[in-house]
């Protein structure tokens, strides 16, 4: 088994991703990816193909993604951008990149949506559907549950919420939009993902909407409701039929407004029968798991990638107009750094931009 050195860069700031902020440390621009981390299944994929070696000196190879831009200062790497986020890759930094949004671009990109990094999206492709002889659909005695944090999402996710406790209270744990007095923990923290579900399993309906709405762009929400085996409340993704199983869930991209979403709810809420077809329609279209959605997918991308050599496998443009590009987000990430810094000269330039603004 070949050995590959990589690095992993600017990925989000939650508790899972753990950062070496001493100054010493010559690999204080990358992360340790811990095992709490969704990112720990892209380094459990890449350990079934390779002995990977943790290099945040001299990489060979960087994943890195949106929250940062220290994947600027590995620029002998070949580039991997991994997203969860609705922003699409920029292929002038990176050479090869996974994202959610349904794009070809010869043999730099394969979608993988930011679910399959979960351990609940194993479950619900191992189970395939509800069971109804281990769910009891009487002990779902609980309308609906609204779990988010983000205020700054589409306001339809929050004219639903509205819409909806004109009808019944729905429960709402996150810090944003709070009416219970328990709360769920922090995202991403620790067992996150399996305490959601454990919650989302006392309800009948789950409002599972994303922060915005792109054609591929789907996160973990749909795949917790489902797992926790609720009938999801989906918005996000218009596509979401190529993933999931839309008889399974209410699909709010297919009415008009959030009114006729709410009837449909209701429609469903006071039908015991249907509520009952509906929670035992297969997850998966036509029962069968997407191949977009297989590990083996990801997997061939990846073997694509480290079965070159490095030298072949560099795709962006490094040279003339790509150098330039790239010396140009290097400035603009260093003048974005000063700005946000803590220093003195930081703290003169936020104040000279709000006069400047005003004036």
């Amino acid at each position: 088994m070949a050995e590959i050195r990589v690095a992993f860069a600017d990925l989000a700031d939650l508790p899972g991703w753990k950062k070496d902020l001493s100054a010493q440390s010559p690999s204080r621009f990358t992360v340790q990816v811990s095992e709490e981390s969704p990112d720990y299944t892209i380094l459990k994929w890449l350990r079934r193909l390779h002995k990977v070696t943790i290099d945040g000196q001299n990489p060979d190879y960087v994943v890195f993604s949106v929250f940062g831009d220290n994947v600027l200062r590995f620029p002998n790497a070949v580039r991997i951008f991994f997203t969860g986020e609705n922003i699409q890759p920029d292929f002038n930094i990176c050479d090869y990149a996974f994202g959610s949004s349904w794009m070809t671009f010869g043999d730099r990109y394969c979608r993988c949506p930011f679910f399959m990094l979960m351990n609940q999206f194993d479950e619900i492709r191992q189970r395939r559907r509800t069971n109804p002889l281990e769910v009891n659909v009487g002990e779902k005695d609980r309308f609906c549950n609204f779990i988010y944090s983000n205020a700054d999402a589409d306001p339809f996710r929050d004219e639903i919420f509205a819409a909806l406790n004109q009808y019944q209270k729905v429960d709402s744990v996150g810090s944003h939009l709070n009416n219970c007095e328990s709360r769920l923990g922090p995202a991403y923290h620790g067992d996150w993902g399996s305490e959601k579900v454990r919650f989302q399993k006392r309800y009948r309906f789950t409002v599972a909407f994303e922060n915005s709405s792109t054609p591929g762009y789907t996160t973990e929400k749909i795949v917790h409701a489902l797992a926790a085996d609720t009938i999801p409340i989906y918005w996000g993704n218009s596509e979401i039929g190529r993933d999931f199983n839309t008889r399974r869930f209410v699909n709010c991209h297919e009415f008009p407004n959030a009114d006729a979403v709410v009837e449909r709810v209701r429609q469903i809420d006071q039908n015991a029968g249907l509520f009952s077809k509906i929670l035992a329609e297969p997850f998966f279209p036509d029962n069968n798991i997407p191949r977009s959605l297989q590990d083996e997918t990801v997997l061939a991308q990846f073997e694509h990638i480290f079965s070159q050599s490095k030298s072949d496998a560099f795709r962006r443009s490094r040279f003339a107009s790509g150098r330039k590009y790239e010396q140009r987000r290097i400035r603009q990430a260093r003048a974005f750094a000063l700005l946000e810094g803590r220093g003195i000269v930081s703290k003169f330039l936020r104040l000279y931009s709000r006069i400047f603004q005003r004036s």
